[in-house]
Parts: C-alpha cells; sequence; structure tokens
C-alpha cells in the first residue's frame, strides 16, 4: 500500500461513476468496482467528503478527464470495513487507506485483502490453488460494493 492512514470509519467516501457499463437501469453495477488489469490497480479509487478539498478535487477531476460522469456514489467507511466475506478457508475484506495524490488532498482508496495478502488488477485467481472459490469472492465483493452505492448514488 502506499499510505498507512486508515480513513475512520466516521467518514463517508465518494466514488466516481462513469457511464455506461457502469450504470445500468440507474443502478451501480459491480463493474464499477472493478481493479483494473491494464494498470495494475493496488486500489478503488474514492474521495473523502469529509476532507476541506473534497469540493475542488471533485471539480479537478469531473473536468480534467475527456470522459462523460453518471455522478458519484456516496459510501460509508464503516460498511467498507465490515465487509468479510469467507468462504472455503478464504477470507476476502476491504480496508479504505488515504492515498498520497499531489492533485486531489482528499484521495483515498478501497484496499482488497485476500487471506491478508493485497489483491492488484494484474492478479490471475486461475494460478492460485483455489482460484475458483478465490475468483467467487471477489466478484461477490464488486456486488456488496455495488450495493452499498445504491443507498446514495447521486447523479449530475
Amino acid at each position: 500500500m502506499t499510505s498507512a492512514l486508515t480513513v475512520l470509519n466516521s467518514e463517508l467516501v465518494a466514488r466516481v461513476i462513469f457511464p455506461p457499463q457502469m450504470i445500468l437501469d440507474g443502478k451501480v453495477m459491480p463493474a464499477a468496482f472493478v481493479l483494473r488489469p491494464s494498470i495494475n490497480e493496488e486500489y478503488l479509487s474514492v474521495l473523502r467528503i469529509a476532507v476541506p478539498t473534497f469540493n475542488q478535487d471533485m471539480k479537478k477531476l469531473l473536468y480534467g478527464r475527456k470522459r462523460s460522469f453518471y455522478g458519484f456514489a456516496v459510501l460509508k467507511v464503516s460498511e467498507i470495513h465490515s465487509i468479510e466475506l469467507v468462504e472455503a478457508g478464504n477470507s476476502l475484506n476491504c480496508k479504505v487507506v488515504a492515498v498520497d495524490n499531489e492533485h486531489f488532498q482528499s484521495h483515498a482508496g478501497i484496499f482488497i485483502f485476500l487471506n491478508g495478502g493485497q489483491i492488484t488488477g494484474q492478479m490471475s485467481f486461475e494460478c492460485l490453488a483455489k482460484g475458483r472459490v478465490q475468483s467467487h469472492l471477489l466478484l461477490a465483493i464488486r456486488y456488496r460494493l455495488a450495493e452499498l452505492a445504491n443507498n446514495a448514488l447521486v447523479a449530475f
């Protein structure tokens, strides 16, 4: 991980949602929570709402890209931290951590851990001993994060 500062359970974070594959019938899809293999993504980027630069950071993010945005989903850090999925001796959980970013002071990441080891975008579950179970758990965590995101989805 790039930082060791865990975000407080009492905080809220925002995950920016891009269409079209991340929204279906006004609902956030699990695709909004995929670690991208093309860049070996280490975490799912979020912005901390309580940080004073949140509004500035959100504007920079929105106007600095050439993509269209649907909006953002507000997630409770306590709910993200409480996710723990266990199957066939494997455990998957999430931790929200502040991440240093010179452009966005409110930047943080949702890190995903399998059996205590960090998951990244380029990890291949097929090469692991219990690849199917672990792959199923990772898909399940995407669905759980999408459920949480649908509790407070803000469209632009």
